[in-house]
């Protein structure tokens, strides 16, 4: 993930719109799924959101890179809830929490449906500019 995010902000070396350069607004994360099906997992959500945090910013050299999370809608296993506050737990400067409960789910139970996605990047694009 580093090594390619480096690559797109350096344009691979090829100049786009007449810039050599291009920046990193912020990173929108949306995962955790899994870490809702053993507890103990659940439990270190935080500590190892915020370590992982911590540890982009610094690979990137960006110590305040805009970090927008996404609360899981849904989960593989029994203790959603726990990482839900895990995830609102998160106590780093610069990272925003937006709340994904509640929208329609697809047939498969783990993805939104379309019309879903489309607002949750609504959601995620309000959350962006409230941050300017």
């Amino acid at each position: 993930m580093i090594q390619r995010t480096r690559a797109a902000l350096n344009n691979n070396g090829q100049a786009v719109g007449g810039k050599t350069k291009t920046k990193l607004a912020a990173l929108l994360w949306y995962q955790g799924e899994a870490d809702t099906i053993r507890r103990q997992d659940a439990l270190a959500y935080t500590s190892r959101m915020e370590a992982f945090v911590r540890d982009l910013r610094q690979d990137l050299n960006m110590p305040k890179l805009l970090v927008i999370q996404v609360g899981l809608a849904t989960g593989q296993g029994k203790f959603i809830d726990l990482v839900r506050q895990a995830q609102r737990a998160v106590n780093l400067p610069n990272v925003e929490y937006v709340d994904a409960k509640g929208l329609p789910v697809a047939n498969d139970y783990t993805h939104l449906t379309t019309p879903a996605q489309v607002l949750l990047g609504k959601m995620l694009a309000k959350a962006y500019l409230a941050t300017l």
